[in-house]
């Protein structure tokens, strides 16, 4: 972190001049003694403030009259306040109950005269009042201490808020100028959570803790570099009285130091996050659930053995899937990070986190990312943890517990979870009930709804198990409330390029170990250009239940009640990928690779891939898609920078002949490329779709049907547009096509830029149907495996691209066979069953087999 200067900044005067301040020893300063200045440059002196912070209080400052809130009186920490405030050129506090700035001034005053002591028999919140009458920002302080035991007297004695804010609500009923109170909280970001066992911890207190001075001093100088001053959501007073008539002066303000409290807690929650428990004391609240006490008795029944030896192995099963935070593996995996980040990527550029940081302060947030790497993991953790934010626990697959990291992962927040529960019922329920013990103590928590990474570069079709526990758990009443959010990671280019070319093609993925992490290390010697992550709207789970909640809460163990929730987890689940998608960025590299794999030809003139990109562009515009820096640069170059560096990984070959520039794609790139063209591709599906309608003269009374049976066709390619929204949009798109001259008295202009890139763009999925039919057609051996039917699919595709029947080598993919087969199995033309005892699915003959040949046909149009 870069050092912030402490140069003399003199605050902003208000627009009234203060009156004299009775005992302006509490005052503080705008030049420090060599005390203070010792005491910042030691403690103080890379304490961060939120960007938006200096702002938003500047422009309060303008508007009217700022009282700053703490928690616990403390020299100090006035003395943070003082030199973050004054760094930042913000108001500083004229008056706070209980300080004194004398020993933090130069040598010269620290003897001299201050004018008249006030009076001790006139009470400090009678000074107060005055204060803020005149405009005069004032700091004041929730409590003197903190109170062990419950001690009334006490309690009472140290409750300071109450008796100020009692005279500043009496006084600002009647300034003109608005009174903000501003509550301010210290907080100690770093590696995250505080353990409520650890004695070290103790010592090392987290900031919300209240102990004395030289422990604060100590924990203020070990974490330095970790300290944020935090303004919350300032409070408007006269808003706040206005939204509670009729009460007096006493009672407003106590509901406004409860409220003020609250604000506090919730800043303090962000970033430290709940305490963290042993992992034996993990195990044991995990297993006191009254649901799993009853099912390890049943099972201890039915399989004739002790009741202790069911419980040791459910014991088990949490000891292998929990995380055990560890401060010291979070510290060795960023130093790993902060070394490897700037040797492969050139940039991190983040949106719409502060959403989610709102969210957080009142409900426990579930980040629901899509997958594209393994670096996905370690992005989403570092953003939290350089925000100052209580880092999430990441739900990852059991194939990344391999030494040396599986320790290391789980020591950051990782919980690996099986990839198939087979029929393992003690799993599935540990399982359940280590999700409900997280969302009721309230953490983060992280999962990646595709379940793997996307090898194809688009959202994969949800894994709904992660999902359906979730809601479960929620349903049962464990919170109020949880908040779901949408994230979109984009690459400019993926470090697993070459694997995923490999493995859609069919060959095995390799098994994650510490031999293919040393080979992986030849990702060092590339740039993989910016990562941009994007926040969507989280989506409160309880306004999306609906009145379902109470439903599903009463009729739990209904088979009736069961189907309507599942049904409603899987339109969770599909929504969760619209909204991911939605936020999704647009880059360079997309573009180009889908106007140069939109071509009709494995290559294309360099006029026509600019006329393409740049045409491709402008459709994203419209759509208000986030286009990259990078995008905006090659749009306005002519894509120079682009093309260079797709020359440069081999992605592209630049070739000259008597009529100028031909880019051509490798055949054996194109799977590659199709990787960065599928980044984006869902912002092109309906369009294309209308394109391909248009071309096969599909009357226009009849185009929201033909484009609504081929999008339905591709459900299991694509999260598509809700049904009511779907008509709607097509009518958009009509309408721009008509006011580009695309569509001219309802014929299509074949030459128009628009149906050039839109025609040829959704060319891979067809063409991969319609093999994955005729296959199914000519096939004569019922039942058969699936993964052998997938192997004939792919040959068939290698065939037919031989013959041209075919034109898009990257249609073979075995996820688009897998697809394919999974919609023809929902059409019933195949059915797909697993034998009992086996791992192994069967394929065979649906009832609509025998209409194959008409699906064929219309897949040919």
């Amino acid at each position: 972190m870069a050092e912030a200067s402490l140069a003399r900044v003199e605050p902003p005067t208000p627009p009234t001049a203060p009156a004299p301040v009775v005992d302006e020893r509490s005052t503080m300063l705008s030049r420090f003694g060599p005390l203070a200045r010792l005491l910042v440059a030691i403690a103080f002196r890379f304490v961060r403030m939120p960007a938006d912070a200096g702002p938003r209080l500047r422009q309060l400052a303008e508007q009217g009259t700022l009282v700053y809130v703490m928690r616990y009186r403390s020299a100090l920490d006035y003395l943070l306040v003082n030199a973050v405030l004054l760094r930042e050129g913000l108001p500083l506090a004229r008056f706070a109950p209980g300080m004194s700035t004398v020993w933090w001034r130069p040598v010269r005053e620290w003897f001299r005269r201050y004018g008249p002591r006030p009076d001790p028999r006139r009470p400090a919140p009678a000074i107060c009042g005055p204060a803020v009458a005149s405009g005069s920002p004032v700091l004041v302080f929730l409590r003197s201490q903190a109170v062990w035991g419950r001690r009334r007297r006490a309690l009472d004695e140290a409750r300071l808020a109450p008796r100020f804010l009692r005279e500043i609500v009496r006084v600002g009923a009647t300034v003109p100028r608005p009174v903000f109170l501003v509550p301010l909280a210290v907080v100690r970001g770093g590696t995250g959570y505080r353990r409520k066992e650890s004695r070290f911890a103790t010592l090392l207190y987290s900031v919300q803790d209240a102990p004395g001075e030289a422990k604060r001093l100590f924990t203020y100088v070990w974490n330095r570099g970790q300290i944020q001053l935090n303004p919350a959501r300032e409070i408007a007073l006269a808003d706040f009285a206005r939204e509670h008539p009729g009460e007096g002066d006493e009672r407003t303000a106590r509901r406004l130091a409860r409220t003020l409290q609250i604000l506090l807690y919730r800043e303090e929650r962000v970033v430290q996050g709940p305490a963290l428990l042993s992992p034996r004391e993990v195990q044991d609240v995990v297993l006191r659930d009254p649901e799993l006490a009853r099912l390890t008795r049943r099972l201890a029944n039915e399989r004739g053995v002790s009741r202790r030896r069911i419980v040791a192995e459910a014991r088990g099963y949490v000891k292998e899937m929990a995380a055990n935070f560890n401060g010291l593996y979070f510290s060795i995996l960023e130093w790993v990070f902060n070394r490897l980040w700037p040797r492969v990527f050139s940039g991190l550029e983040i949106t719409g986190l502060e959403r989610v940081v709102e969210h957080m302060k009142e409900h426990p947030v579930v980040l629901v990312p899509c997958h594209r790497s393994h670096f996905d993991y370690l992005i989403l953790t570092y953003i939290f943890h350089t925000n100052y934010l209580s880092p999430p626990h990441i739900a990852a697959g059991i194939n990344l517990s391999f030494w040396p990291m599986g320790p290391l992962f789980r020591g950051a927040g990782a919980y690996f979870i099986r990839r198939t529960f087979d029929d393992n019922e003690l799993y599935k329920v540990v399982f359940r009930k280590y999700l409900t013990f997280l969302m009721r103590e309230g953490y983060t928590q992280e999962f990646f709804i595709e379940g793997g990474r996307a090898r194809t570069g688009k959202m994969l079709a949800p894994k709904l198990g992660m999902l359906s526990a979730l809601v479960s758990a929620f349903v049962q009443g464990v919170r109020q409330d949880l908040y779901l959010v949408p994230i979109s990671i984009h690459y400019g280019r993926i470090p697993e390029e070459e694997a995923f070319g490999r493995e859609i093609t069919g060959e095995e993925k390799e098994r994650e170990s510490l031999s293919a992490l040393l080979r992986a290390r030849s990702i060092l010697s590339h740039r993989y250009g910016t990562v941009y992550v994007s926040y969507g709207e989280p989506i409160s789970l309880t306004d999306a239940l609906g009145p379902m909640l109470e439903r599903f809460r009463a009729g739990m163990g209904d088979a009736v009640v069961e189907e309507e929730k599942r049904r409603f987890v899987q339109r969770l689940g599909f929504r969760l990928l619209r909204e991911v998608n939605a936020v999704a960025v647009a880059g360079a590299t997309s573009v180009s690779a889908t106007a140069l794999l939109g071509a009709d030809r494995p290559a294309c003139r360099l006029e026509d891939f600019l006329m393409a990109a740049h045409t491709l562009t402008e459709l994203l515009r419209v759509q208000r898609v986030q286009l990259t820096a990078s995008l905006v640069r090659n749009e306005s170059s002519h894509f120079r920078e682009s093309l260079a560096w797709l020359e440069s990984g081999g992605l592209v070959q630049r070739l000259v002949d008597s009529d100028g520039t031909v880019l051509h794609v490798p055949q054996e790139k194109r799977r590659n490329l199709d990787f960065y063209k599928n980044n984006t591709l869902h912002f092109l599906v309906v369009p294309a779709s209308l394109t391909r309608a248009l071309k096969a003269h599909v009357p226009l009374e009849r185009l929201r049907e033909d484009v609504a049976w081929w999008l339905d066709l591709y459900r299991w390619e694509f999260p598509l547009p809700e049904r009511e929204t779907l008509a709607a949009e097509i009518d958009r798109w009509l309408a721009y096509y008509r006011e580009t001259g695309a569509l001219v008295e309802d014929r299509l202009d074949l030459a128009h830029p628009v149906v050039q890139v839109t025609q040829g763009v959704l060319e891979n999925f067809r063409e991969a149907y319609i093999v994955a039919a005729r296959t199914l057609t000519a096939e004569k051996e019922w039942p058969i495996a699936q993964p052998a039917l997938l192997k004939r699919m792919r040959r068939q595709f290698a065939t037919s691209l031989l013959l041209g029947d075919v034109t898009k080598p990257e249609g073979g993919s075995m996820v688009s066979f897998d697809n394919a087969l999974s919609r023809f199995a929902e059409l019933g033309h195949v059915v797909m069953r697993r034998p009992e005892g086996t791992r192994e699915r069967l394929v065979d003959r649906g009832p609509t087999h025998d209409r194959l040949p008409d699906l064929i046909q219309r897949l040919r149009i």
